[in-house]
């Protein structure tokens, strides 16, 4: 069932009884009818009965005009076009299904018109036409769905998932074909049910869920076999043979591909018999039998060629320089896989490219081309960059992130080991994300209208900026090729909404809401480090995407080229990260002191712990990763010397290199210190501490603000320093949000297109971060402030205290201001705080939160 039909259909025993059905002028008519018919195995007819039975099925009468003329001619050309894909002839499918939607019925239910569009698509997605397919695929299910065509929608939609797999998001992909298996399961069609399990399992494979992956394999296979679907059962074998290839089990590989070798023997079809020959070269190459693997793999190219098989010859090409690889034939390798690049970039195959470049680099270290190797590095990692930035949701970018994991460790690895300060740079900044510094690059202003419009528009003028920026950056054919991709992934998105449930800006999470402005990658890992301050230690430092206990950094002393290295945290510090970035262990978190993040110590790289222990305070930018956005860094001891790191440096934390760069390109007049100082003052009403008494002091002019309206207009009026003191809190439908009085809240979606102070403190917490979210590319009410205008934020990661000794710590920072940056002032603060013996041993929330973020800046005015 479910295989090529080779007679002609319209002799089929059950053609005629299905017609008589079909213009049964009622439901219950048409089933009655049907109650005695076997269910009928080719695929045209098996579409029909399926329709017959549907209890969604439209009411009738159907296809009233049809004559069994037409019928017959209809089922011969989907017969015929259906036969020919599975066998490779795309010219004679192509011809089949192209001649089936010109004769097809007007009336409905227009079936024809349904199997003619897929048909189309699938040859197009044969011949690699994406675009094309998806046209084709996407009026496939308008079509059904406004017949009321369950089956073909779960048809189509299988397919479409396919492509989504290759050329979107493995995420996306698994909810589409578990959607397919849901109707297909309604339907009561194994055979579709087993294609959408085959699809589902190779998404979670692609997500990591090796468990998932096997236990779906193994259903679809068992679901083709009750069926007897041999092109199911070879499709199911091979996959399966694969993956047990890859999770060790070679003996159990095999037998499946046996079983594999049998079916396809049977079913003749060349992209399977490509794939099976592909996943037998595979083991003998495991096995280091090349001349075996070399045979095998070459079979799968000669098929490919013949069959018209571009993916085919593009694999097939890559696994032949595999064997040179493991024959140590570096050359012959780097040959290999430089020219199965180029044929993954026609596919527009990512994970085909991220394979050949990776392979690539490795070639040619061996080759002794070191700098060839960087550079394919930095390729590898600037592709998966280049796709993450076409996706317009968050949750795809984070995937990329993932599924590619492995490309970025590769390149810091091959960063630290040839000592590439400059491709260290740019891969950790990657990480860092992007989304805060396209917003910030984008420059876009606030627009009329309400506050949904003032976004929708600002976020508009972004994309557009952005996405000017990615084609002008680009030589012609990269250009196209960029332009390409992008409508690519969002044609290939248009499933994910139904009609009727467009989601709206006002429901998107703020995250995805800037998921449009994520900055386009360049190789400029040089010009990055060139952008730090004279006179500054800087610190680049990330947990390794694939080993999480496996610290990564790259430090910079003033005046000297960046050094690079990597060490292993303990378990201890582990749990003391996991409880940092918690959700749910607050109690745990508010009792930590300074002494016990001792293990942490181990963040800092020896040389740098040495240089600020040798001398008097210095400037230091920490630029963290992930995770470690959410690290006390004042609170961090440096070993040996007994002194915390806030009380040894003036430190800083930037989101990445790249907005540390922008700022620093900003307006270069000095930070204001004169005399008196202006300042706009709201405390919450709803603090019991913090009174702010500092401002007392003859060095200020305060402009004291009578209430949250007042506040929220001052936030927006872009003076010189604001000092913000209310509850923060974490909040998973907006972010982080800062409470200015009972039911008033700042969110971070307030900060988009305004001009905020140019010196912000806000006095809350989880200023610039909140818990139990996607650590990269931290998007708060303080990082948003840094992006629209502000020059200096002082903000918290993590709970404030409203106690005595936070109010005493405070207003120690907020002493020192006049004269100082917010850095300098927290340093000093720190050092007045940690004096006192007492305050040393106090649970870290009463004071270590509290960090300054942006850049170092110089200080100037009328002292």
């Amino acid at each position: 069932m479910g295989d090529s039909y080779v007679e002609d259909i319209a002799e089929h025993p059950q053609c005629q009884a299905l017609f008589t059905a079909w213009h049964c002028p009622d439901a219950e008519r048409r089933r009655a009818l049907l109650r005695d018919i076997k269910l009928p195995g080719p695929i045209a007819l098996r579409s029909r009965y399926r329709m017959l039975l549907d209890p969604e099925a439209p009411p009738g009468p159907w296809n009233p005009e049809l004559t069994p003329e037409a019928w017959a001619r209809e089922l011969r050309l989907e017969t015929e076009g259906d036969n020919a894909v599975r066998s490779g002839s795309l010219a004679v499918a192509h011809t089949a299904f192209r001649t089936l939607l010109e004769e097809a019925s007007e009336g409905r239910p227009r079936l024809s018109t349904v199997h003619a569009h897929f048909g189309l698509g699938r040859v197009a997605m044969e011949a690699n036409d994406i675009e094309t397919a998806a046209e084709h695929f996407e009026t496939a299910v308008a079509v059904a769905d406004d017949s009321a065509y369950r089956f073909g929608h779960a048809q189509t939609l299988t397919h479409w998932a396919y492509m989504t797999l290759w050329h979107h998001s493995a995420e996306l992909a698994l909810e589409q074909f578990r959607e397919a298996a849901g109707i297909a399961g309604a339907l009561n069609d194994p055979v579709y049910q087993g294609n959408a399990l085959l699809g589902a399992a190779e998404c979670a494979e692609r997500l990591g869920d090796l468990d998932l992956m096997e236990q779906l394999g193994k259903d679809a296979y068992d679901t083709f076999v009750r069926v007897r679907s041999a092109h199911g059962q070879g499709n199911a074998a091979q996959r399966l043979a694969g993956w047990l290839h890859r999770r060790g089990r070679h003996a159990d590989a095999w037998q499946w591909l046996d079983l594999g070798l049998a079916a396809f023997q049977q079913d003749g079809n060349p992209t399977g018999l490509v794939n099976l020959h592909s996943v037998r070269g595979d083991l003998y190459l495991e096995e280091r039998r090349f001349d075996e693997a070399e045979a095998e793999y070459t079979k799968c190219l000669a098929l490919s060629t013949s069959a018209g098989l571009s993916r085919g010859r593009a694999h097939a090409v890559h696994d032949l320089g595999r064997t040179a690889r493991g024959r140590g034939e570096w050359a012959e390798a780097a040959e290999q896989f430089t020219e199965s690049l180029e044929r993954y970039r026609e596919l527009g195959d990512l994970l085909g490219m991220s394979y050949a470049l990776g392979k690539l680099a490795e070639a040619q270290e061996e080759c002794g081309r070191t700098d060839d190797a960087l550079r394919t590095w930095r390729e590898a990692v600037m592709e998966v960059e280049s796709y993450s930035a076409d996706h317009q949701e968050e949750r795809f970018q984070e995937e990329y992130r993932r599924r590619f994991r492995t490309v970025y460790q590769g390149s810091l690895s091959a960063a630290e080991k040839h000592r590439s300060a400059e491709t260290f740079a740019v891969v950790a900044d990657f990480l860092a994300g992007r989304r805060l510094a396209g917003l910030l690059e984008a420059n876009a202003t606030a627009v009329a209208g309400d506050e949904l419009h003032r976004l929708q528009g600002l976020l508009a003028v972004a994309d557009r900026s952005l996405l000017s920026h990615r084609r002008t950056a680009r030589s012609d054919e990269d250009r196209l090729d960029g332009e390409r991709r992008e409508k690519r992934i969002r044609r290939l998105g248009a499933l994910e909404l139904r009609p009727g449930a467009a989601e709206s800006p006002a429901d998107k999470s703020l995250d995805d809401l800037l998921a449009a402005v994520y900055l386009p990658p360049s190789d400029e890992g040089g010009a990055l480090l060139e952008a730090l301050p004279a006179g500054c230690h800087a610190l680049q430092i990330l947990l390794d995407p694939v080993e999480k206990d496996l610290v990564r950094w790259s430090w910079s002393a003033p005046g000297y080229r960046p050094t690079m290295g990597s060490l292993r945290l303990t378990a201890a510090a582990l749990e003391l990260l996991t409880v940092l970035s918690s959700g749910h262990q607050a109690a745990k978190r508010q009792a930590l002191t300074a002494d016990d993040l001792r293990p942490l110590s181990a963040l800092l790289p020896p040389p740098l712990i040495a240089a600020l222990t040798a001398s008097g305070s210095q400037d230091l930018v920490i630029v963290p990763a992930g995770e470690l956005w959410r690290v006390p860094w004042g609170a961090i001891p440096l070993v040996g010397g007994g002194l915390l790191l806030g009380e040894a440096a003036k430190f800083v934390v930037c989101p990445s290199l790249t907005i540390q760069r922008q700022l620093a390109a900003r307006d270069h007049a000095p930070l204001p210190t004169r005399s008196p100082l202006d300042v706009d003052v709201w405390r919450s009403p709803l603090v019991r501490w913090h009174p702010l008494d500092v401002f007392q002091d003859r060095r200020w002019n305060p402009r004291r603000l009578s209430s949250a309206a007042e506040a929220r207009q001052a936030i927006y009026a872009g003076r010189e320093l604001m000092v913000l003191t209310g509850h923060g809190r974490p909040r998973t439908e907006t972010g982080h949000y800062l409470e200015l009085d009972r039911d008033d809240w700042l969110l971070p979606t307030d900060l988009l297109g305004r001009r905020p102070p140019r010196r912000l403190a806000l006095i809350a917490c989880w200023g610039t971060a909140y818990p139990g979210r996607t650590p990269s590319d931290p998007i708060s009410v303080a990082t948003l402030a840094l992006a629209g205008g502000s020059d200096e934020v002082l903000a918290t990661v993590g709970e404030l205290g409203d106690s005595v000794p936070a109010t005493r710590y405070v207003e120690m920072v907020l002493d020192a201001l006049p004269e100082n940056t917010m850095a300098a002032a927290v340093h000093q603060a720190t050092g007045r705080f940690l004096a006192r013996r007492q305050h040393r041993s106090l649970p870290m929330h009463h004071w270590a939160p509290l960090i300054p973020i942006g850049t170092h800046r110089p200080v100037g005015g009328q002292q």
